[in-house]
């Protein structure tokens, strides 16, 4: 038998699952390290747009910014519209969707001013560019009608589930009908809650995270009396 065929049978083979299994590990890899490009070219987007502004920053300063090509870039993103509407969406909305849901399904015991304060102060603390981000895109909706649209839709859905879910806490706490439309009352919350970011982002430290959990009590407990008649009649 020739040399090179006996160093050939001594080889192990490879089976198919073998190879399988290495191709799909190399494929596991390449997609995590593919996620983690993305979410490095979010947060340098962030930073980016939080820094100059939406309008003035540019894909190569955020592709600089996150140590990657903007061919990069452009391999996950369209473009500057695209980032801004993941930005809104994954750091933002989700979220803000799951503090919804937490609303919806704690127990009537868990007093959930305090996780309203809770979640504010990391909003305060931890994303201020978030708070930004989410300022200019509504400046830049008032002036852009198919953004004002996008931005209109994103709000109506926001405001909805929201008021899905005080009403799933009204029940579960076994309150009186509130007499005013849910999604009227998730409305307000959302404007207090707006008004407050502008306040702290305008004047930093000014707004106590207390304040939003102490102010949504007040309008609950509001409410409430106003449900059960100890309101003044002008005040119902």
């Amino acid at each position: 038998m020739p040399a090179s065929e006996t160093r050939r049978s001594r080889r192990p083979r490879r089976s198919g699952g073998d190879v399988a299994g290495r191709l799909d590990q190399r494929t596991r890899a390449a997609r995590a390290r593919g996620r983690e490009a993305r979410d490095e070219l979010l947060t340098a987007a962030l930073r980016v747009f939080a820094r100059r502004g939406y309008r003035q920053a540019g894909v190569d300063e955020i592709a600089a910014e996150a140590g990657y090509s903007k061919g990069a870039l452009y391999w996950h993103f369209s473009g500057k519209e695209e980032l801004l509407t993941a930005l809104i969406e994954e750091r933002i909305d989700a979220p803000m969707r799951d503090r919804v849901a937490l609303l919806a399904s704690a127990p009537p015991e868990r007093d959930m001013s305090v996780e309203a304060t809770r979640a504010f102060a990391q909003q305060l603390g931890e994303q201020r560019e978030a708070m930004l981000l989410e300022r200019e895109y509504w400046t830049l909706a008032i002036r852009d009608p198919e953004l004002r649209a996008r931005y209109a839709e994103r709000q109506t859905e926001l405001r909805g589930s929201l008021a899905t879910a005080m009403e799933a806490r009204a029940r579960h706490l076994g309150t009186p009908n509130l007499t005013m439309p849910a999604e009227e009352v998730a409305r307000i919350v959302m404007s207090i809650i707006g008004g407050l970011a502008v306040d702290e982002l305008i004047e930093p430290g000014s707004v106590r995270p207390e304040l939003l959990g102490e102010a949504l009590a007040l309008v609950y407990a509001g409410l409430v009396a106003r449900a059960q008649g100890a309101l003044p009649p002008d005040a119902r």
